[in-house]
């Protein structure tokens, strides 16, 4: 009787084992596929095998089908950028000569035109307007697209800000607003010109809605990981909660609408900052002015 006991429990235990290796297997060889179609899919690619009506493949087959969606719609997503992108660069090289014809006529026109200079001005005014609205449309298209690189290497920050603060000079004086700029040895890693860029959009605001007479101090902090700009300014400010709203496309707020302006500046900043694994951060209070920090990786 004993050996009978342990004659069925030792078949039990072996069949046992058995169902387990085999299990096991199956189970190993059904991660390790899925596996394989993940990886495959990251690569933009997808590992098609015939479907089988076995039970663990249902779980292979809807990461299957996932993924099929996922890589159809990661290229519908492509081909709209790719129109996107063409139609604003015919766009572009359909207006340039034109808006290039309008300046070059208008600043005739000023010459010695005093009875119509309001007007003349205006037009020229609108002018610029457009030939802005225009290439920052095209920068950021082309940021968005990846056709523009942003290629982050070690760089003193003094020759960033250098460069931005040549840049709007001129700008400040005639609203006779002072600039200044800390000096630093201070090095990070960032693209020279597509940062000019982002800082100067936000170095412009600044003096955009800083009254005649105010300030804009540009100044530099080392933290362990990263180096932060900030542009403190003397400005109309921004509501608390106008700050998310900013940084989107084409918005302005309704307290500026009789400034200049179309509502870009800040969301190419952003888009450049963010690309080189940077970020922007903003304290405002309205009538009290705005610091809008920019952080870069070092």
């Amino acid at each position: 009787m004993i050996w009978l006991i342990i004659t069925v429990l030792t078949a039990f235990i072996v069949s046992g084992a058995f169902w387990y290796v085999v299990f096991y297997k199956r189970e190993k060889r059904l991660l390790s596929k899925l596996q394989e179609m993940i990886d495959t899919a990251k690569g933009g690619e997808l590992n098609r095998t015939e479907i089988s009506e076995e039970k663990y493949s249902a779980l292979e087959n809807s990461l299957k089908q996932y993924l099929d969606e996922s890589l159809l719609a990661g290229e519908n997503r492509q081909k709209q950028k790719d129109m996107i992108q063409s139609l604003i660069s015919d766009i572009a090289h359909q207006t340039l000569t034109r808006v290039s014809n309008l300046k070059l006529y208008g600043q005739i026109l000023s010459e010695g035109n005093e009875d119509n200079k309001e007007v003349v001005d205006t037009i020229l005014e609108q002018t610029e307007k457009l030939e802005f609205l225009i290439d920052s449309l095209v920068n950021l298209s082309r940021l968005e697209s990846g056709i523009i690189s942003v290629c982050p290497k070690m760089i003193k920050i003094s020759d960033l800000l250098k460069q931005v603060k040549s840049q709007y000079i001129e700008k400040s004086k005639e609203k006779k607003i002072d600039i200044s700029v800390s000096d630093t040895n201070f090095e990070a890693m960032y693209d020279l010109k597509w940062t000019a860029e982002a800082v100067g959009n936000i170095v412009d605001n600044a003096i955009k809605y800083t009254p005649k007479g105010g300030t804009v101090d540009i100044t530099v902090q080392e933290y362990s990981f990263f180096l932060r700009i900030d542009i403190k300014d003397t400005g109309i400010g921004i509501e608390e909660e106008e700050i998310p709203k900013i940084f989107t496309r084409f918005y302005r707020s309704f307290t500026v609408m009789d400034q200049e302006g179309v509502g870009i500046g800040l969301y190419l900043a952003r888009e450049i900052i963010r690309v080189q694994k940077g970020y922007i951060k903003v304290v405002s209070k309205p009538g009290e002015g705005s610091v809008f920090s920019v952080f870069l990786p070092r």
